[in-house]
């Protein structure tokens, strides 16, 4: 996959909460989502996802870098201090924290654009 998770920072507050992403190579960002993996009362994995965001059509470069904030804000470009490098700020919209303050939440980077499915038919009547 050209795009990848790098690190998540949890927080006590939503705009404490971010999500780095990379660009390996030239990609476009559209199609792909970013989802938190949920746990059943007895502690094994869900197939639920509780939170989903749907990336915007951007355009990156190799290296290029998206810092999703779980909280609100606008997005836009901007430059780290330390490099001058842009990248991109997006913000989920939550208004509560996404990821849990214990730990153990699974941040999954998913590509819909190359997605294997298969239509479920009707049940046969007998």
């Amino acid at each position: 996959m050209t795009f990848e998770i790098t690190h998540v920072e949890n927080g006590a507050t939503p705009n404490e909460e971010i999500v780095w992403l990379k660009a390996t190579a030239p990609i476009n960002t559209k199609g792909y989502a970013v989802v938190d993996r949920t746990f059943d009362e007895s502690g094994e994995l869900s197939n639920e996802f509780r939170h989903i965001y749907f990336f915007p059509e951007i355009i990156l470069e190799t290296d290029q870098k998206i810092l999703l904030y779980s909280g609100t804000g606008k997005n836009g470009i901007a430059k780290f201090t330390n490099t001058h490098k842009e990248h991109y700020r997006l913000f989920w919209g939550s208004e509560t924290c996404v990821w849990n303050d214990n730990g153990g939440d699974t941040a999954t980077l998913i590509n819909f654009i190359k997605v294997n499915s298969k239509t479920v038919p009707a049940v046969k009547k007998k």
